[in-house]
């Protein structure tokens, strides 16, 4: 573990540190920067990184839930873009499983605020991506929670005529949270389930956006396409399992060679 920190009262705090650097990150960041790496290191390194990940893939179960897996909804998204578009999130476990199965093909293409907890941000920033990027697709993934933390800006899509399309990965519930209730705290949930939530379609139409509901994968088949080849602002309920859970994860604590999976009979 090497730890670089300004502070190094911090240093080894939390996590045993085998290099401590105390030192301006941004310079210590220009500094490593510059050092020369071996080429045959690098192929090393990302022979490794592949070998792992074709030795754990990243998997999840189907068929035991009646309902759309949001894993499935990612990977039709992906599909039918083909990995071109510009995506943005909010946080939580639909910015997980975004990150996990939208395969990117470009940089520069994921907008997220990565480890910083930002609900809300999801949607104003795919405004901001698509004033940047008028003749790109642009997609903002987001939850039933975090949406509602910023959705008035929906006036905005029609103001600035922005083909924003926006796709609620709705499962009625703080997802983390009630995911970590689940794991961690023996299914004392506490808050985490949603029974009350406005209609998206109807707040979406006030807003004069077209908005659609889909409930099974077929409906999903037809209205992403629809949504998707639209040159208009869209939409998009999104209602999947909501007892669904993001793997893999690490416990509190816990080292990342201890991390929780999903298991596969």
């Amino acid at each position: 573990m090497i730890h670089v920190d300004i502070d190094p009262a911090e240093i080894g705090k939390n996590v045993p540190t085998a290099i401590p650097i105390v030192a301006d990150a941004k310079e210590a960041l220009k500094a490593l920067l510059e050092q020369n790496f071996e080429t045959s290191e690098k192929a090393e390194w990302l022979d490794k990184l592949t070998a792992n990940s074709e030795e754990y893939p990243l998997c999840y179960k189907t068929g035991e839930e009646k309902g759309i897996l949001p894993q499935q909804a990612i990977e039709l998204i992906q599909r039918l873009t083909d990995g071109n578009a510009v995506v943005t999130t909010d946080v939580g476990q639909h910015q997980m499983w975004t990150a996990q199965y939208y395969k990117f093909n470009h940089p520069h293409n994921w907008v997220t605020s990565g480890g910083l907890g930002t609900m809300g941000f999801g949607f104003p920033a795919a405004i901001g991506a698509q004033l940047a990027r008028p003749d790109d697709q642009v997609i903002s993934v987001v939850g039933d929670a975090g949406f509602q933390m910023t959705l008035q800006e929906l006036s905005l899509l029609q103001e600035l005529r922005l083909p924003v399309k926006i796709i609620i990965l709705n499962n009625r519930s703080l997802g983390m949270v009630r995911q970590w209730q689940e794991t961690f705290y023996e299914e004392r949930y506490s808050q985490s389930l949603v029974h009350v939530q406005p209609d998206f379609v109807k707040l979406a139409e006030a807003y004069d956006v077209k908005g659609y509901k889909v409930e099974t994968m077929e409906q999903a088949e037809v209205v992403f396409a629809e949504a998707l080849a639209s040159t208009e602002p869209v939409l998009i309920d999104c209602r999947v399992v909501q007892m669904e859970c993001v793997y893999p994860m690490v416990a509190p604590g816990k080292g990342l060679n201890e991390m929780i999976g999903v298991k596969i009979e």
